[in-house]
């Protein structure tokens, strides 16, 4: 941390030594041509620098654990730079004596966010290029026997760079075997991923953790997502947990379908060169129609046609029943990682999503939202279970929380988990964020099949 905010300090003292030759050697057609003592700009930086800094503090940016995402960081950035220099501002209009141009002021807002935004991407980069040798990397026990824990060690394992080594997975009933483990293994931290451990067994175990000093995260099970929309009530002296309304309702639906309607609409427009191309060339590779249209289940359970770009051979549902033991993810959704029903240039528009875009016009007639729950076949709804019907209470998007966190290598529970927690959790800014994280998964085609 205290290398982050030497950095920042010096990042922002040059941020403002640079805004002042922008404003006084670029901008010279705005008045004042004449450019002031640089001298005087010098002798206040200390002090500004300071003020930025407190300001980082206080929106947490040097508290090591409150973002999980360069995304979630970046905002946080943005926000603190934009207090900062409100802040500062306030103050040049307050205080007379501290002589400082506005325009010198507002080109160090934007010079600051790049570079310090630039300087946590390199850290972020460093710290997993130093993961992949070995440097920084915890040690993690992970408790639990269920699909979850073997799913969550199958990611831990199979990329370096998120600083994980497990070092075994338990059950949870063992305690003595627990503290055992994390006393030889030297663990870092424990994650506690059985959505069946009993409560006073997580309750010893993160006793446990906290007398070794080991971190404990928990994975969280059903009842757990809801946990931002329970209220305590009180009826007749006996204390009442009430469950609100998902936040996709009223004035948030409006507003999430009015973004829908204009982002949409210029996707439409902006992409229609593409659209032609991939049109002509779905024509020209393959015999059949260059639009597929599938029937799927939508918002409160009404079916709809959801349109792609046609990748594979005509005829290709009817070869579903000789292939459905070939399916390669678990739970009720079919996919098979080498489909011989997909043609050649459809492996391409798969790998890259361009066969999703028609669906923008889904996303325009109100059937479907750019984020949210992909929408299900009938036949995979036909098994689900109560609480997996969940999803349905949202419009289903083109993108959404499962195709940036893993796409068709999740479990179908844990889909259904990421689907429940942004439907219980939903703002606009998860609506972006979900997008900024669906461009990188796009363009590397990963675990798209």
């Amino acid at each position: 941390m205290i290398f982050k905010v030497a950095a920042d300090a010096v990042l922002i003292i040059f941020s403002f030594i640079l805004a002042y030759y922008v404003r006084f050697k670029i901008l010279l057609f705005i008045t004042p041509a004449s450019m002031p003592i640089f001298e005087r700009y010098l002798s206040v930086l200390v002090f500004v620098t300071l003020i930025w800094l407190a300001v980082f503090k206080l929106v947490g940016l040097y508290e090591n654990k409150k973002f999980t995402a360069f995304v979630d960081e970046v905002a946080a950035l943005f926000g603190g730079i934009a207090l900062s220099t409100l802040i500062l501002l306030g103050l040049l209009f307050l205080y007379r004596e501290l002589w400082f141009s506005r325009l010198v002021v507002l080109n160090a807002w934007w010079i600051a966010f790049l570079l310090l935004s630039v300087l946590r991407l390199a850290i972020l980069w460093a710290g997993r290029l130093m993961h992949l040798f070995g440097f920084g990397v915890r040690a993690t026990l992970i408790l639990g026997a269920g699909e979850i824990a073997q799913t969550l060690a199958e990611k831990m394992n199979s990329n370096r760079g998120l600083g994980y080594r497990v070092v075994g997975i338990l059950e949870a009933g063992d305690l003595s075997r627990i503290k055992n483990v994390i006393k030889t293994e030297k663990v870092d931290e424990v994650i506690i991923a059985g959505a069946d451990i009993p409560a006073e067994k997580t309750l010893d175990i993160i006793t446990e953790c906290e007398r070794f000093g080991v971190e404990f995260k928990i994975v969280p099970g059903i009842l757990d997502l809801i946990a931002s929309r329970v209220d305590i009530d009180e009826l007749a002296g006996v204390p009442l947990f009430t469950v609100s309304e998902i936040r996709l309702k009223g004035l948030n639906a409006m507003v999430k379908r009015g973004t829908d309607i204009i982002l949409s609409g210029l996707g439409l427009l902006i992409l229609s060169p593409l659209f032609l191309v991939s049109a002509v060339l779905v024509k020209l590779t393959s015999p059949g129609p260059v639009f597929y249209g599938q029937e799927r289940v939508g918002f409160d359970g009404k079916t709809f046609k959801m349109f792609k770009f046609r990748s594979m051979v005509a005829g290709a549902d009817e070869m579903i029943g000789k292939l459905e033991t070939r399916s390669e993810t678990s739970g009720h959704i079919f996919k098979i990682k080498h489909d011989p029903r997909i043609t050649p240039l459809g492996k391409w528009l798969r790998r890259f999503s361009v066969d999703e875009l028609p669906q923008l016009f889904n996303v325009f007639l109100g059937q479907m939202s750019l984020i949210g729950p992909r929408p299900p076949l009938p036949r995979e709804v036909a098994k689900y279970n109560a609480w997996h019907l969940k999803r349905l209470r949202v419009r289903p998007g083109i993108t959404g929380p499962w195709q940036v966190s893993g796409r068709s290598h999740l479990p179908f529970d844990d889909m259904v988990r990421l689907d429940i927690y942004y439907i219980e959790n939903w703002s606009l800014w998860l609506d972006l964020k979900i997008l900024l994280r669906t461009l990188p998964v796009v363009l590397t085609g990963s675990g798209a099949y």
